[in-house]
């Protein structure tokens, strides 16, 4: 469904206050790029996530986008209210009865886990994950040799396949754009239509890509140990002699010194949509090893050849490891694997501005 923009438009985009996540800097690049590049009017409306007040709402992070911020959106007709797929922003979005509304599933996964913690009372939802707690026991017991099972995947089986409740046909919406072909795909199932919406990697990650030099470049593992699943201790565990980084509580600077001097970059998390990290590691000449969950599975998301995706199970461990000693004793042969992937990532500011152009008939 098409959107209706005019002279008196304005659009407003939801945003969480004074938080650092994937999330929030997606919506601030679509706020920059509708404000300079079109010159919209365009305005960010912060709310408190967890009840909170910030005597400034915009996170330090987003201070250079400089995006005007409102208390109060004008419900008409003629506007356009951009919201987040967290369950919050969506009940923030129910007061507003004319407005024109578009939902950006920046990830599915992560709605159905708002949508979860908020809509049950904490007695119920322990009931719910009963078998989901046995299902973990059993795989912390069996170190997960019969796979792996993450609370995500555990509540999209519940909503998704189960009569629980259809929660994605969503009233009032009149356009649904998704960050993946992930999620479109999930949404196309149930039968929701829907645009694509990426985003793209900061520019200070290309600019010290173009720098590395190779010979910087050490036998060093970095991860994201907040989105990482059992299987990824295994991979440590079974490779005692290699130094693994942890790449958490980290500021942006911090982040790319260490992926500047590593040569792997792995990612066996549940990936909700096109995450930030293995794009930034790849810009930093990474090779990058993934499972295959969520977007990862799917090479439109993430266009590394098969050999460097894994599915979560222990007769793969061995291959996995093999992997790994033959990036480090062939970086440079193995890295030009990646230069489809590396080149995708350069375009996707253009192609950003061209998937907003055709979204907003800018």
């Amino acid at each position: 469904m098409k959107l209706i923009l005019n002279n008196k438009t304005s659009i407003y985009i939801l945003c969480p206050a004074n938080i650092s996540t994937g999330g929030p800097k997606c919506l601030h690049q679509l706020g920059y790029e509708i404000k300079n590049q079109f010159k919209n009017k365009v305005y960010m409306y912060y709310f408190s996530l967890f009840g909170e007040t910030f005597k400034n709402p915009v996170h330090e992070n987003y201070a250079k986008y400089k995006i005007p911020s409102v208390e109060k959106i004008e419900d008409s007709e003629n506007n356009i209210l951009i919201i987040p797929e967290m369950n919050k922003t969506i009940q923030i979005s129910k007061k507003y009865q004319n407005i024109q509304k578009v939902l950006w599933w920046l990830s599915i996964d992560f709605f159905l886990l708002t949508k979860f913690n908020d809509n049950f009372h904490k007695h119920i939802r322990s009931i719910i994950k009963i078998p989901y707690n046995l299902i973990f026991i059993f795989n912390k017991i069996t170190r997960c040799k019969f796979g792996n099972l993450s609370l995500p995947k555990y509540l999209k089986f519940i909503y998704l396949n189960l009569p629980f409740i259809n929660v994605l046909k969503l009233k009032d919406i009149k356009l649904n754009l998704t960050h993946s072909i992930y999620q479109k795909n999930i949404l196309k199932l149930k039968g929701i239509e829907s645009l694509t919406l990426s985003d793209f990697i900061d520019e200070e990650f290309f600019e010290r890509g173009e720098k590395i030099n190779f010979k910087d470049k050490k036998n060093i593992i970095c991860y994201n140990p907040k989105k990482s699943s059992f299987f990824m201790r295994k991979i440590i565990d079974s490779n005692p002699k290699i130094k693994f980084v942890p790449l958490i509580n980290f500021n942006k600077k911090e982040i790319i010194n260490f992926l500047s001097k590593s040569k792997i970059y792995i990612d066996f998390g549940f990936h909700p949509g096109q995450d930030q990290m293995p794009r930034e590691a790849a810009i930093l000449k990474n090779c990058i090893i993934t499972n295959k969950e969520g977007s990862a599975y799917h090479f439109e998301d993430v266009p590394i050849d098969d050999e460097f995706k894994f599915d979560e199970k222990n007769k793969n461990l061995s291959k996995i490891n093999t992997t790994i000693n033959q990036i480090f004793n062939n970086y440079t042969i193995e890295l030009k694997k990646f230069e489809n992937y590396r080149k995708k990532l350069k375009d996707q500011k253009k192609t950003f501005k061209n998937q907003i152009e055709e979204i907003f008939n800018l």
